[in-house]
């Protein structure tokens, strides 16, 4: 009867390793880790680690206080610094984030304003011609009106 009971749980241990094997593939060939997702997966990642983390420390610390000993301790706070570095990673990440989007929005408006200098100071061009056409003109008019005024009196 043991040797019955023996081969029918090693049977249940073989089907468990496999369904985990198959679920591994399954879960690796369904989300394959590309460059493009690199960021999402490791946001997504971080903040899967940070909730474990903090679920963890729960966890731990409640064992802790129910029957403390030093290397549950040094586990507990191992876990706490583990759980620390990865919230910072994440602060990190956000912030990087941001930062791009505030250059990209800084260029943005640097384009903007250059632009409208440039409207700005051709327009200042383009009537300053006009200005100075129109100079030329009311000095050829007097010109002309003072050789014709010359060319009366001659006569």
């Amino acid at each position: 009867m043991d040797e019955e009971f023996d081969s029918e749980l090693g049977s249940l241990v073989e089907q468990l390793q496999e369904s985990n094997n198959t679920a591994r593939q399954a879960r690796n060939e369904n989300d394959p880790l590309k460059k493009e997702n690199l960021e999402r997966f490791v946001v997504e990642k971080a903040g899967a680690l940070v909730e474990e983390s903090l679920d963890m420390m729960r966890v731990v610390k409640d064992y802790i206080i129910s029957a403390p000993e030093n290397k549950d301790v040094e586990a507990l706070a191992g876990l706490i610094s583990a759980t620390s570095s990865a919230i910072e990673t994440l602060n990190k990440i956000i912030v990087t984030d941001k930062r791009s989007e505030n250059a990209i929005k800084l260029k943005q408006l640097d384009g903007e304003n250059r632009r409208v200098a440039l409207e700005e100071e051709t327009q200042q061009k383009i009537l300053l011609s006009r200005e100075e056409v129109l100079k030329e003109i009311v000095l050829r008019t007097e010109e002309k009106r003072v050789n014709s005024i010359d060319v009366e009196e001659t006569s």
